[in-house]
């Protein structure tokens, strides 16, 4: 099972996924918005296996980011998974994209989710 990092501002799909992991055995750290979840990953003793964002957040957006994530040499082997409602917004298709691991389209089956960590 692995570590995760879940990253998602709306407190129900938050909750949702958190228990759903959880339930999958997966230990989960979290995180409302990008900056709260940086204050995580920099706190943590452990660094994640997986981080789970979603794209639109307030304050910082995913890309913005994966973007901190990818410059941190720390991180550089964690995994990363983009979630979006919109899969044909405009910014998932600059080159800031390129150091995620994989794209989780809304809404999304346990068994999409479970595919994608295991394939990346």
């Amino acid at each position: 099972m692995y570590n995760i990092l879940l990253v998602e501002d709306n407190a129900d799909m938050h909750s949702l996924l958190r228990d759903l992991l959880e339930w999958g055995g997966h230990a989960v750290l979290s995180g409302r918005t990008g900056q709260e979840a940086l204050d995580v990953l920099k706190a943590t003793r452990e660094t994640p296996d997986v981080i789970i964002s979603d794209l639109t957040m307030p304050q910082m957006d995913g890309i913005t980011f994966l973007s901190h994530v990818r410059q941190n040499p720390d991180w550089e082997g964690v995994r990363f998974i983009l979630m979006s409602a919109n899969p044909h917004d405009a910014r998932l298709k600059t080159d800031a994209v390129i150091g995620a691991n994989g794209l989780l389209p809304k809404p999304f089956s346990l068994e999409d989710l479970n595919q994608l960590l295991e394939t990346n």
